[in-house]
């Protein structure tokens, strides 16, 4: 113990100086991640897209101002989603603490320099206690050691959360991993794992920040991980970049607070490009407002759902790009890259082939009763030839009015689809891929405005018939 104290005091005899480092790195983007700013006022970061439940599509994001500070009260009516330069229709815009879950890791530092604090030390960094002959160290009255200022400021933290809805996982750390409670609801038995932190021993920083990232992995709601340290990793046998891709793996930001002595470059770096935060303190007195600011921070996490209007399994990596108006403020995204599931290319190329085979039995018999008409046509020209040559251009004239779909827009529609056609005569009917008809409409213009709201979304057919003649079917989609 005596040993650590002149240890402590060596790294602690020059003043603390708050270094706010900005880093930026040059990697790989990750395929699901975006960022969404204004030049002077707010950062918006996109942390994952999730399509499984396709074509409904799911967006995670945080938004704060530069200064850390959470952005609020943000609304679907004035959220704008473009994938591949498409719009779509913005279903639902919310906190993600509204009603998903935050599967919060807490992660505490209690190695041996816990037991020690900046305020231990004068300005010239002369020591403001002693160690006694059997090596004791004796502290100034009303010294409380930075450990106990750790639990009771993450006992606090964790009031600020819904109990009810969250879970907490604490894991707590010296040279291993050696306190741990998998996520819970249970605020005694989290309190209780708190309490049982002591200081000792030294540094296990990265292995302690992996073994809490696997902790709070679950697919439903925010996984989010908060890490407390008071020094240099000595112990782990991980590595720090190994701690980055644990994170991004699982889109888990990952939120640092830095205590003392610590490696600030490398703190900040993992907070940053796991899209978390590093916190830098000199002493363990502000540890309760630290907490609290992480507590608002993660309120301003959003959950925005939208409704994608390209059903091309060819397309299986889209440009997502978001934007918004709020209090006077334009933001919006760079594009980021919406990765398509293997299931849900495969289930659209059933969507596809069905309508393709559906699109050919139509023609077929399309064909087959054109066949019909011109065999009777034939014989009626025929037989008319014989009598007089008048009904031949009759026939030829027939032959004009056989009708045809020139366009239908939009395609995909919201419902609502316009219909051009080369004749106003006869009627429009729409199919589902099954080849049953859900409208007919009489044609009383080349282009005719068809309400469809009604029908859900999906692949459907639009065929035009006059005087039994039919044209060509038209495929389109409806997705409101």
């Amino acid at each position: 113990m005596c040993n650590l104290l002149i240890s402590k005091m060596k790294k602690m005899n020059k003043l603390f100086v708050l270094i706010l480092v900005s880093t930026v790195c040059h990697g790989q983007q990750d395929k699901v991640k975006g960022k969404l700013s204004s030049k002077d006022t707010a950062d918006l970061t996109i942390l994952k897209i999730a399509p499984a439940n396709f074509p409904d599509v799911s967006v995670l994001f945080k938004a704060e101002t530069r200064k850390g500070e959470p952005v609020w009260n943000l609304t679907k009516e004035k959220m704008n989603v473009l994938e591949n330069e498409q719009a779509c229709k913005v279903v639902l815009l919310e906190p993600v603490t509204k009603n998903k879950p935050i599967n919060l890791g807490i992660v505490i530092d209690h190695s041996g320099s816990m037991a020690l604090d900046a305020s231990l030390f004068s300005e010239d960094g002369m020591p403001l206690f002693y160690v006694d002959d059997v090596g004791n160290p004796i502290y100034p009255d009303g010294y409380i050691p930075p450990i106990e200022h750790a639990k009771n400021a993450v006992k606090k933290f964790v009031k600020s959360f819904n109990i009810q809805k969250d879970f907490i996982s604490v894991l707590g750390f010296s040279e291993k991993v050696d306190i741990k409670l998998k996520l819970s609801q249970d605020l005694k038995k989290i309190n209780s794992t708190v309490n049982k932190m002591q200081a000792d021993s030294s540094t296990a920083l990265y292995d302690a920040m992996r073994e809490g990232l696997s902790e709070i992995r679950k697919e439903d709601g925010l996984n989010v991980l908060v890490v407390l340290t008071d020094g240099n990793d000595n112990s782990s046998r991980s590595k720090w970049d190994q701690v980055i891709k644990d994170a991004q793996k699982d889109d888990t930001p990952i939120y640092i607070i830095g205590l003392g002595d610590v490696n600030k470059d490398t703190l900040n770096l993992i907070a940053q490009v796991t899209h978390g935060h590093f916190y830098y303190t000199e002493t363990s007195n502000s540890l309760d407002a630290i907490y609290a600011k992480i507590s608002k921070q993660l309120q301003a996490f959003y959950n925005l759902n939208y409704k994608s209007t390209n059903f091309s399994s060819v397309d299986t990596s889209r440009e997502v790009e978001l934007s918004f108006d709020i209090a006077s403020i334009y933001l919006n995204t760079e594009s980021s890259q919406l990765e398509l599931p293997n299931e849900v290319i495969e289930r659209l190329k059933k969507q596809e082939t069905l309508a393709q085979q559906q699109e050919k039995l139509i023609e077929d018999e399309v064909e087959s009763e054109t066949q019909q008409t011109y065999l009777l046509y034939g014989g009626i020209v025929i037989l008319s030839l014989l009598v007089t040559g008048s009904i031949l251009y009759k026939f030829k004239r027939k032959k004009q009015d056989t009708p045809s779909i020139v366009r239908v827009f939009p395609n995909p529609s919201n419902g609502i689809i316009n219909i051009e056609t080369t004749i106003n005569n006869g009627s429009i009917q729409i199919f589902n891929l099954n080849g049953q008809v859900q409208k007919t409409i009489p044609n009383q213009d080349i282009q005719t405005q068809i309400d469809l709201m009604d029908l859900t979304n999906g692949n459907y057919f639009v065929q035009h018939s006059n005087n039994g003649l039919q044209s060509k079917a038209v495929q389109f989609i409806i997705a409101k």
